[in-house]
Formats: C-alpha cells, sequence, structure tokens
C-alpha cells in the first residue's frame, strides 16, 4: 500500500504543471507575434540577459547551444538595437551583454501579455484562493531558488574538477535559428589528432 507523502504529492503537481505552463507561454507567444520580429530564441536570450545572465558563455548553457549559436543570436539583437556589449567592471577584459531600452521594453510587453492572458483565468477564485495560491507560490519559489543555487554550485565545481570546458559538448540545433523546436542535445568526445607517421613506419 502507498504510503500518502503531501510533499511529495504537491512536488509532483508543480512538476507537471511547468511543462504546460510553457508549452501554452510558447504558443501563445508564436500565435500573438507577441515579440514581434524577435524568435523564441531571441526572446529567451532577452529575458536571461534580464535575470542576470550577462555572461554569453553562461547563455549558451542556459539555452544549451553551442557558444558559436549564441554568437549569432547576440550579434542579430546587437544590429537590432536590443543588447550591446560592454565591458565586464569585475574583468575589464571580459564583455557582458546588457539590454537596451529596446530589448527591456520587448521582454517587458511580453510578459505582460502572458501575465494578462493568466491573470484574466483568476478572476473567478475568491480573495481566500487567491491568498492560499500567493503563499503557495511562495512557498514553490523559495524552493527553487534553494534547488537552482543548489546545483550551479555543484555544476560549477564539477567542472572545474574535471577541467571541462564549454566546447567539449555540443548540441545539435536546427538550421534556422527561429525555429521554436528545441535543440536536440548530443554528447561528442574530443577527437584524437592522429599523429602522422615516418616514412617506413606503421
Amino acid at each position: 500500500m502507498t504510503r500518502h507523502n503531501p510533499p511529495f504529492d504537491h512536488a509532483l503537481r508543480v512538476l507537471r504543471l511547468i511543462p504546460r505552463l510553457n508549452r501554452w507561454a510558447v504558443a501563445s507567444v508564436q500565435a500573438n507575434r507577441l515579440g514581434g520580429e524577435l524568435s523564441l530564441r531571441q526572446l529567451t536570450v532577452l529575458y536571461a540577459i534580464r535575470e542576470g545572465i550577462s555572461s554569453p558563455r553562461h547563455l549558451a548553457r542556459r539555452l544549451r547551444v553551442t557558444p558559436a549559436v549564441i554568437t549569432g543570436l547576440l550579434d542579430r539583437l546587437e544590429r537590432h538595437g536590443y543588447v550591446r556589449r560592454e565591458a565586464d567592471p569585475d574583468d575589464r577584459r571580459r564583455l557582458r551583454m546588457v539590454l537596451t531600452e529596446a530589448g527591456l521594453t520587448v521582454g517587458q510587453q511580453v510578459q505582460q501579455a502572458l501575465a494578462n492572458d493568466l491573470a484574466a483565468q483568476f478572476t473567478s477564485a475568491s480573495p481566500t484562493e487567491l491568498k492560499a495560491l500567493d503563499r503557495a507560490m511562495d512557498l514553490v519559489e523559495r524552493a527553487l531558488v534553494a534547488l537552482e543555487n543548489r546545483t550551479s554550485t555543484s555544476l560549477d565545481c564539477g567542472a572545474e574538477e574535471d577541467g571541462v570546458e564549454d566546447d567539449e559538448e555540443t548540441w545539435d540545433p536546427p538550421a534556422d535559428e527561429r525555429s521554436p523546436a528545441e535543440p536536440r542535445a548530443r554528447s561528442v568526445r574530443t577527437a584524437r589528432r592522429k599523429t602522422p607517421t615516418k616514412s617506413g613506419q606503421k
């Protein structure tokens, strides 16, 4: 007989809701062209930068694409005036990505449109239900922050210990970066260099 475990049951419900929420948001952005000329990936880059991920290397990890794909995305966004590169104040040798006013505005517009659609579904909820939802969201947010901190720390430590470089693992993105499909992950091993043999040697 399965033992009732409320924390586990609630965690399972959250995990099932996240993909559904993501699918709805993606479909809504596409159907209503909320980002205008911007692709889903470009909007994702703008959102990630807004959340504090300013390094191209970290952006590549977040989107699960190669640094070359991120460079292409950032170049397009910069040409259209949505982002700019500037020196990192902590390390002047490095560049970080910063949103321009236009980049911040378009990201906020997309978020506002999605929030308005979702809020419309809560209009029939009672004040008591909305307060309960607020408390539940606070709990979920605290849990996610703790999990993110633990995961990022472990990933950073693992990379340092193993000497893993970003280019050792690559992904196979669609030929057209505007495709909304998620890139398919595939691991590749670094090819061994062949040492030329001298004549007469096998």
